[in-house]
């Protein structure tokens, strides 16, 4: 789990993302994968527009150098906006929707990293056929009321690569299950 050192809940429920001290090595991490997938996204266009190049010899796979570049702003925005909360309005309480989450999450897998009575947090150790297997993603919850707010963050052992996917197919399933 990434060290979310002077998580400060009622902060992050106002600003809508997580508010805590971030180490150094984070923010580095941060700017330099921000400036990796930035600099992969204006490859493709690069090489497309070459003055250099043959265009009698235009094949798809120059097609395909746009949907690379689309693949990198994904991953741009899903970085630039990980510590964002999504809020999920439930129709039950905060006690309810504890129960809905922790009965999910034990089903999906995880493991318990905290459970408080605003705060709940689940790690997910990649099983063996996971492309990127020394990622551990967790998964963090804040109830306020009947509203639960979420985002998943990775921890690698060099960098922490944005989570694509996984938290929009949580927060679908999460809604369905609180609504």
């Amino acid at each position: 789990m990434r060290s979310l050192r002077n998580l400060n809940i009622e902060k992050s429920l106002i600003k809508s993302k997580l508010v805590y001290s971030e180490s150094w090595s984070d923010k580095f991490d941060t700017i330099l994968l921000l400036m990796l997938f930035s600099f992969l996204f204006f490859c493709p266009f690069l090489v497309y527009f070459d003055p250099y190049r043959d265009y009698s010899q235009t094949g798809t796979e120059y097609y395909l150098l746009f949907f690379i570049s689309l693949f990198f702003a994904y991953a741009i925005y899903r970085k630039a906006t990980e510590k964002h909360l999504t809020k999920i309005v439930s129709k039950y309480g905060a006690e309810r929707n504890r129960a809905i989450i922790n009965e999910y999450c034990n089903k999906s897998g995880c493991k318990r990293a905290t459970n408080s009575k605003e705060l709940i947090i689940y790690n997910k150790y990649p099983d063996g056929l996971a492309l990127n297997s020394v990622y551990l993603s967790s998964r963090i919850f804040i109830l306020d009321k009947n509203n639960i707010y979420m985002t998943i963050i990775k921890k690698g052992r060099k960098t922490n690569f944005p989570v694509l996917v996984s938290q929009l197919l949580l927060k679908a399933d999460i809604k369905k299950l609180c609504s």
